[in-house]
């Protein structure tokens, strides 16, 4: 009723093209505003929180927005832009919370309006004005890719594009606990499609649902709190949480280690044989405590935005005794371009395709990547997926070179992904193409796959290689796990170490070491 009430405020034009701002982290009023614009045709323009501001004024410069709804963080950011004379098409700020009079009379001073959301609301419900809700081919959203440059793409998804891909999720046999009476923890950004999609489905089946905090460093214990039984995630985040339920077991002694140990391994044999990921001694005496600090509820993980690993995810399935899906998609699938089937036991396998979407590969020669290969006896076709169909984007906005370099003439997007295509039917993603250079020796690398490898020790928490066509090695920039730093630390160094610098050295022999 609330974005009933608030899209009775949001004048309808009848143009090609209106646009609204999206700026907040995950809260309810983002998901109201945004349902709001579906019944009155208004594009809307969602705005990472983590945006630079080079972004911002290029997304504000390609749209030409006057109106932005935003929390008060972002408010304060907008109107600091604008006294620096950017976003100069800006006019309006609705803010989700209460802002306060020095922020009022700044924004007066700059000619700019701000409103307060429960004001458009409470004024809304009031009014009589007719809706105009989109039609499956309007342009619904332009979500822009979080690139590392000014000049970010801005992908056009149809309200057709959202509607197949959540209606093509809810059919997969991997939703199926979404449904009424669960409730679903929202934290990935709702700028994020994937997470905007899910949000649909929970809304259409009637979860609860409950948003992060807004500290990242603070999930673990909002999921605690709330205790969901549906959470969706990417790999950084799950390979968080199961280092550190692997650092508390390996903490363990005597009979607790035992047990849990019996306990992994019982059920990594009988998951691997049948399937089966429950066990009635062992989930309710040696791994209930692990299950609880998640909640104690979760019946579902799903694994998005890239390949987790497959020890990582198997280990924590059996540790939560919980579905744990992967789903593999992009920006410009408006969601999910496939989803795991729960009956697939295939280590690495993203799931077939959505109904609303085909895949092919093509050859990639430069990369020994083609359509033919066989492997052991078995053809498995290899190569850059490319995806077709209903939920896949038709054109990047306002930007036609960008458009014609990923959209081939047949109307295929090349996502950049090197995969293979499974005897199952199923997809898995190998490589990556867009991600590889020449060495001074003529060698292709990429990066990621070596990346991967260093993040799947127990001490490097990112990772970033780089290299160069006039060198012949690579060099790699780390980012250590500082838990594990200050424990070996503290078990092998002194203060005479920090001072003479042998702690430093004797930490990258760790590290580096086999």
């Amino acid at each position: 009723m609330k974005s009933r009430g608030l899209a009775k405020t949001l004048e309808y034009e009848g143009k090609p093209l209106k646009t609204l701002g999206i700026y907040s982290k995950n809260r309810e009023e983002w998901l109201m505003t945004d349902i709001a614009c579906w019944y009155n045709t208004i594009t809307n323009v969602p705005l990472y929180d983590t945006l630079g501001e080079e972004s911002i004024a290029w997304i504000f410069e390609q749209t030409e927005m006057s109106t932005v709804f935003a929390a008060l963080q972002g408010v304060h950011k907008l109107i600091a832009m604008r006294q620096r004379g950017l976003l100069p098409t800006l006019k309006t700020l609705v803010s989700f919370d209460e802002v306060d009079p020095d922020t009022l009379q700044a924004a007066k001073t700059l000619g700019l309006e701000v409103m307060r959301f429960q004001s458009l609301i409470d004024e809304g419900m009031k009014l009589d004005t007719p809706f105009h809700p989109c039609k499956p081919d309007d342009l619904i959203t332009i979500c822009y890719t979080s690139g590392t440059t000014a000049k970010c793409k801005g992908v056009e998804i149809t309200q057709r594009a959202f509607f197949d891909n959540a209606f093509g999720s809810v059919k997969s046999d991997a939703l199926r606990p979404i449904h009424v009476g669960k409730s679903f923890f929202s934290y990935l950004p709702l700028a994020h499609v994937f997470e905007r999609v899910l949000c649909y489905i929970v809304i259409e089946n009637g979860l609860k649902t409950s948003f992060f905090q807004g500290e990242i460093t603070k999930i673990g214990e909002d999921i605690a709190l709330a205790g969901p039984e549906v959470l969706v995630g990417v790999p950084r985040v799950f390979s968080k949480f199961y280092d550190n339920i692997m650092s508390g077991i390996n903490k363990l002694t005597g009979f607790k280690r035992h047990l849990i140990d019996r306990a992994i391994a019982s059920k990594t044999a009988t998951y691997r044989a049948t399937g089966e990921y429950k066990h009635w001694f062992y989930d309710a005496l040696a791994l209930r405590k692990i299950r609880q600090a998640m909640g104690g509820n979760i019946d579902l993980i799903i694994c998005a935005a890239a390949p987790a690993q497959p020890m990582m995810m198997e280990t924590l399935k059996l540790l939560l005794s919980c579905k744990f899906f992967q789903a593999f998609g992009q920006t410009e699938s408006a969601g999910a371009i496939t989803l795991c089937d729960p009956l697939d036991l295939t280590r690495g396998s993203l799931g077939p395709p959505m109904p609303a979407c085909s895949i092919k590969v093509v050859d990639v020669p430069e990369m020994n990547y083609f359509s033919h290969d066989v492997v052991d006896g078995v053809p498995v076709p290899r190569g850059e997926l490319c995806i077709k169909g209903t939920i896949v984007s038709k054109r990047y906005f306002k930007d036609p070179e960008k458009t014609k370099e990923a959209i081939d003439t047949a109307g295929w997007m090349h996502t950049g992904d090197i995969g293979c295509l499974l005897p199952n039917g199923t997809v898995k993603i190998i490589d990556r193409k867009k991600n590889i250079f020449k060495l001074q020796q003529g060698e292709y690398v990429a990066p990621e796959r070596i990346e991967n490898l260093l993040v799947s020790t127990k001490w490097v928490l990112q990772a970033f290689v780089y290299g160069d066509s006039t060198e012949s090695y690579l060099v790699a920039v780390i980012i250590p796990k500082m838990e594990q730093v200050m424990e070996w630390a503290q078990a092998r160094s002194n203060g005479s170490d920090v001072k003479s610098g042998r702690l430093e050295l004797n930490l990258r022999a760790a590290v580096c070491g086999p």
